[in-house]
């Protein structure tokens, strides 16, 4: 299994196809292999690289680690990780928290991206006031419910505002520990580790203002004007850009990957 290692981690990646580089930041269980099935249909087009943030499946934490600045440090592992695998920047897709991740990488390593793709960031900071608020008693209601009832109810909670469909249905079983160790750990180190962080962090707004002809927010079709679509409009709005929609909703890479990639490659020509 290819790997590369990196200041207090070995992070695994997968590829697929050849081509430019497009590389994919998963979100809430941070397993690249959730875009296995959608980077098969983006081979012929782009070498697609997948990988394990660190802390989760394959991507093993090496001696001690500053878990109160974890974002910025997933920002770097990217950033190490193109500088690996290609000589160019690479086209990022980060969907969920993984595009809070891009874009703290936009903002860290500009050098690195060609284009960004930023699909429903859930950066709760860039929201008005009074949603700001709202949504960080949510986060910490699902916290609250992971520690006194387990991960499977804060699950249920954290799923209750998405987009009617498949999307519940599938994010769940992502994070279903009894599926086995992977897993359980996966969801585990999240809710520790990230649910509250990534939520919360700053978003440099001025950075990414200076950067903005590579950034493309982006939001499934289905999502509409929930929750997840928010900030990644705020966002938009701040950068004097629109919204582009793709197909599916919150997690379409899985639930209609075919259509997925061809809505992703319409967006990258």
């Amino acid at each position: 299994m290819p790997s590369v290692e990196v200041p207090g981690a070995t992070l695994h990646y997968e590829t697929f196809g050849n081509g430019p580089l497009l590389l994919l930041i998963p979100g809430a269980d941070g397993r690249g292999s959730i875009f296995h099935n959608v980077a098969k249909f983006l081979a012929p087009h782009f070498t697609v690289t997948c990988w394990d943030r660190r802390g989760y499946s394959q991507s093993f934490l090496r001696g001690s680690q500053d878990f109160s600045n974890r974002l910025s440090t997933d920002a770097d592992d990217a950033h190490l990780l193109i500088q690996r695998l290609s000589k160019d920047p690479a086209i990022v897709f980060g969907t969920s928290s993984g595009a809070v991740v891009a874009q703290r990488l936009l903002e860290r390593h500009p050098e690195s991206v060609k284009k960004l793709l930023a699909h429903e960031p859930p950066a709760l900071s860039v929201l008005p006031e009074e949603f700001r608020t709202q949504g960080f008693g949510l986060i910490q209601h699902i916290y609250d419910t992971y520690r006194a009832n387990g991960t499977a109810a804060a699950m249920d909670v954290f799923t209750s505002g998405l987009s009617e469909g498949g999307d519940g249905v599938v994010m769940r079983a992502c994070m279903d520990g009894t599926q086995g160790d992977e897993i359980r750990a996966n969801c585990m180190f999240w809710f520790e580790f990230e649910l509250r962080q990534y939520t919360s962090a700053p978003v440099n707004l001025e950075l990414l203002e200076k950067e903005k002809e590579k950034f493309v927010p982006v939001a499934g079709v289905e999502s509409g004007d929930g929750p997840g679509v928010g900030p990644v409009a705020v966002i938009a709005q701040v950068l004097r850009k629109e919204v582009l929609r793709i197909p599916g909703g919150h997690v379409g890479f899985m639930t209609i990957p075919e259509l997925f990639a061809e809505g992703l490659l319409k967006l990258l020509n």
